[in-house]
């Protein structure tokens, strides 16, 4: 990702498959923080720094050897995180919020399904320009990212200046407003391989709307919830 010309911008980091929705499940669920890094070595190296922290992700969306969680949305319960510090590596939500930084956002949310209005009221809030990044799959397209995209663009109603990726996002969104989100998530390529998997249940869980009403904030490399309507941070 390219540094974004526009000063003061915010960014949202999507990906729905499952980081996003994991990272907003564990702290809903009680979890203190979560450190989102990119490489296995990274993460096993913070591990020794910090052993009394949980240590998730996956590659290949397989948990790693040696990891205490993967990267399943149902592991992060309240018995498990509550408290607890998530340090946390996968193959493509953990890297877009490290690019979402390098790109220089000012500010840099977690955004899913679950918490699609807390992220909505957000960015109607926010006084400049708003980047949604979306990991997709290996860097390439992933229908369930770009449906949430498009889901928070029209959301925030009309009279935007739109890129040609954004209005490309609503126009995916209102075409399949109101269909069952759950198969359409569910038969995204990531989707249909998850379920492959036995991460079926996952899909159903990433799919509910606002079952998480909070707003995960990334900011000095880690992961914690602000308070929902905190005008500009």
């Amino acid at each position: 990702m390219e540094k974004i010309r526009a000063e003061g911008f915010a960014a949202v980091v999507i990906d729905i498959l499952r980081a996003s929705t994991t990272i907003i499940t564990a702290l809903a669920n009680g979890a203190e923080r979560v450190i989102p890094l990119t490489t296995l070595e990274e993460a096993r190296a913070r591990k020794e720094k910090e052993p009394d922290a949980l240590l998730g992700g996956e590659r290949n969306a397989l948990p790693p050897p040696g990891f205490d969680l993967g990267n399943s949305p149902r592991e992060y319960e309240p018995e498990r995180v509550k408290g607890r510090t998530v340090i946390l590596t996968t193959t493509n939500g953990t890297r877009a919020c490290q690019a979402a930084v390098a790109a220089g956002a000012e500010v840099v949310v977690i955004g899913g399904f679950v918490n699609r209005r807390a992220v909505v009221e957000f960015c109607r809030s926010f006084p400049g320009p708003i980047l949604l990044v979306c990991a997709g799959t290996r860097g390439r397209f992933s229908l369930e990212d770009s449906l949430y995209a498009g889901s928070v663009i029209s959301g925030l109603g009309e009279g935007l200046q739109l890129s040609d990726g954004a209005r490309a996002c609503l126009t995916l969104y209102e075409r399949w407003q109101g269909c069952d989100l759950a198969a359409l998530v569910g038969g995204s390529t990531h989707g249909r391989r998850l379920a492959d998997l036995g991460f079926g249940e996952d899909i159903r869980l990433a799919a509910a709307v606002d079952s998480h009403p909070v707003l995960p904030v990334y900011r000095e490399g880690e992961i914690r919830l602000e308070p929902i309507g905190t005008p500009g941070f």
